[in-house]
């Protein structure tokens, strides 16, 4: 029997974390007397700054250690996952990592009776709002928090690693137990803190939790999934010899106007999205001229919008847009679906006006140049509409 479980964490920006928390299920499980093996996904190499990739730990109780590394190393990707861990819940969403993959629910590999399990704020009615329906019952966990986003040289040391680990003792106490979690942090860190964390994320996931953290997701909770899945050509459906087609080449004004990859589109790679307040914009084109994806799409009336399914939420024209609130970064959680924001506005502007602020709220996360610091928190204000201020430094707390 192998049990496995599978790391989702952002490229780049979680490559650490995923690595160590994959490597420490192998070292606790040894411990326990089980035999264990991890690997990285062979394909997500080079990463890119927020990418969805996936790291792997397997654990079997009565294989050798050759034949469980000859089962696990044999392909690249799982077909199934008992513990899918998410340390990113903007991937709820739906992940994408490489051109012609799709994009594909979170939950594609959990097993029947199995689990999800999320850091997040949210409730579990909330990230079902994201998440595909599954034809059987499985489990959906929570672990209070937020994204731990780090940087290829940069460990950041909140403890998510250690909670991680808990979590997984809950969810699962015969794959690794919280005493061989606490035993194992205890002796490789010398910090008692560390394994304080670890038991009490054991803890907040248990039964008698209050409130609960753990729910039974039943066929009927989800959503049904909107994106289409590649299906590979059959090999008389293959072309002779290697063709690859190009993307075609077009171009129009107005949303989607813009010839893009359909293969490829990136949109899962992001955390934040840019909301775009166009009554206050100046038209000065440095959001479409510093986008590194080409992701602004010009209109008749000048203005330029913003195609969502390929931004990567990079921040660049946040930071270059001269206009006091006119673009701003905001939760990707917050949206429902990749609509023109450019149409809503011309359909409504008011309405729109309205919705946007709702969406953008009064906190302004931005992350600094070199990641792993932390994040920076400054307080926003609702403009008047039309109102246009040129941008003024605030002052900046440090979370």
């Amino acid at each position: 029997m192998i049990k496995r479980v599978e790391v989702n964490y952002r490229g780049i920006f979680q490559k650490n974390l995923g690595k160590k928390i994959g490597s420490d299920i192998v070292m606790i499980a040894s411990r326990m007397g089980q035999k264990a093996f991890s690997n990285g996904r062979y394909s997500d190499s080079p990463e890119r700054n927020g990418i969805p990739c996936k790291y792997f730990a397997f654990v079997s109780p009565d294989l050798a250690e050759e034949e469980l590394e000859a089962e696990c190393g044999a392909k690249l990707e799982i077909d199934e996952a008992n513990i899918s861990v998410v340390l990113d819940d903007t991937m709820c969403k739906g992940v994408e990592p490489w051109g012609w993959h799709g994009i594909r629910p979170i939950n594609e590999r959990v097993v029947k009776d199995g689990c999800l399990l999320v850091f997040s704020r949210k409730t579990h009615d909330e990230l079902l709002k994201f998440i595909g329906k599954k034809p059987y019952s499985y489990r959906l966990a929570i672990l209070d928090g937020d994204a731990s986003l780090a940087g290829l040289w940069v460990n950041k040391d909140d403890l998510t690693h250690e909670r991680t680990l808990g979590g997984i003792a809950a969810i699962d106490p015969s794959l690794i137990s919280i005493e061989a979690v606490e035993a194992y942090l205890l002796e490789k860190t010398k910090d008692k803190h560390r394994a304080d964390a670890a038991r009490a994320a054991y803890e907040s996931l248990r039964q008698e939790a209050k409130p609960p953290r753990v729910k039974v997701v039943t066929p009927n909770d989800g959503i049904v999934w909107m994106h289409e899945i590649p299906v590979l050509p059959k090999w008389f459906e293959m072309q002779e010899g290697a063709v690859v087609p190009a993307v075609k080449r077009g171009f129009e004004m107005g949303p989607r106007g813009q010839t893009r990859n359909p293969g490829f589109k990136r949109g899962t790679t992001k955390t934040q999205r840019p909301a775009v307040r166009f009554d206050l914009c100046t038209k000065c084109t440095l959001c479409w001229a510093e986008c590194p994806d080409e992701c602004f799409d010009p209109t008749t009336d000048g203005f330029y919008d913003i195609d969502y399914q390929y931004c990567v939420g990079c921040g660049k024209c946040a930071q270059v847009c001269p206009v006091k609130e006119c673009i701003v970064m905001v939760d990707e959680l917050r949206f429902e679906d990749d609509s023109s924001p450019w149409e809503h506005w011309k359909k409504d502007s008011q309405d729109y006006i309205q919705w946007v602020e709702g969406k953008k709220g009064k906190d302004r996360v931005s992350y600094p140049v070199v990641t792993g610091k932390g994040m920076t928190v400054t307080q926003g204000e609702v403009m008047p509409e039309g109102k246009i201020v040129p941008v003024r430094r605030t002052e900046e707390v440090e979370v």
